[in-house]
């Protein structure tokens, strides 16, 4: 009986489940697909899954961060791939936060400033993260006065809201269906 129970369980879990997120991206052929697929217009020549859950704690008394999937490209751009099922309404923080992680990894003593690695930070939603109603949101740095000046600090955040991909695609299927 207790076996069934699992086994339900098991077929149950989607890839909002952290473990089901977890082993799906730890296939390097998934994730360089999935990668190519969210940035067409850069060449992602392979990738090496560095690890899940990765901890990155700067000092013995720093909120430490932990990376669902962290991977690294070909051209050594820098990746954190995350699962977030829970609206703590604290998302560009924790981007933030994450973001200064991969650039503790991007620095290294003898490297110039200008040679840092890109990083991008990649949050799957199990909801609309910014309530604007679309179903990806890139963020990068802005000069205020300037929008269309290009800030190139080599930092991005992709924000993905799940939830508005399969209510569209479900709109989608039910207009097929019904005409």
């Amino acid at each position: 009986m207790e076996q069934t129970c699992s086994r339900k369980s098991w077929e149950e879990a989607g890839l909002t489940d952290d473990f089901i997120f977890s082993k799906t991206f730890l296939d390097p052929k998934i994730t360089l697909e999935l990668l190519r697929r969210i940035f067409p217009t850069m060449t992602i020549k392979g990738i090496k899954i560095l690890n899940s859950q990765q901890e990155i704690k700067t000092t013995h008394d720093a909120k430490s961060s932990r990376f669902d999937i962290y991977v690294k490209d070909y051209d050594n751009r820098h990746y954190d791939l995350e699962i977030q099922v829970e609206n703590n309404h604290n998302l560009p923080q924790r981007a933030r936060f994450y973001q200064s992680s991969l650039a503790t990894a991007a620095y290294t003593k003898v490297k110039n400033y200008i040679k840092a690695n890109k990083s991008f930070v990649i949050f799957f939603c199990c909801f609309d993260p910014f309530g604007l109603g679309e179903q990806r949101y890139d963020v990068k740095r802005i000069i205020e006065n300037y929008p269309n000046y290009t800030y190139q600090d080599h930092e991005k955040s992709v924000f993905f809201s799940i939830l508005l991909v399969t209510e569209k695609r479900l709109a989608q299927s039910c207009k097929t269906y019904w005409t």
